[in-house]
């Protein structure tokens, strides 16, 4: 991979970096079988419904509850309950995408907000990206 001179200014990219569009925009939260990866570990997430602001899922560890989307900012939240262990604040946002691409994409942050075990448990943010297929 060539290297390519970066300008001396924080958050910049190159032109050729860039796509140059034209960005579609989906405002409806695309149902099915998400492949999302938090912390280094590998879950499905199944959005099975979205109603207004409110959203049904599930993941393959945990349960979700509080599930909501946000057709105007693309905001997709929930929290993440492991039963004795702990509660999770889950947000991440839809990519806009080129058409071209075969996948839905969506990233944000995850954080424990409640401890419901004897030990100690990080309250520090971490990343999480998900992707499903057209």
């Amino acid at each position: 991979m060539p290297y390519v001179d970066l300008p001396d200014l924080p958050g910049v990219f190159p032109a050729d970096s860039l796509f140059d569009g034209p960005y579609a925009k989906s405002t409806a939260l695309p149902l099915g079988s998400w492949r999302a990866m938090a912390n280094g570990r590998v879950y499905t997430l199944e959005i099975t419904a979205q109603a207004g602001a409110d959203v049904t899922a599930t993941m393959s560890s945990g349960t979700i509850r509080d599930a909501r989307w946000d057709p105007a900012t693309l905001h997709f939240t929930f929290t993440r309950v492991i039963p004795n262990v702990i509660e999770q604040a889950f947000s991440a946002y839809l990519f806009h995408f080129d058409e071209a691409d075969p996948l839905w994409r969506m990233a944000g942050t995850f954080q424990t907000v409640k401890n419901l075990s004897q030990h100690s448990v990080p309250m520090i943010p971490s990343g999480w990206y998900a992707t499903l297929h057209r």
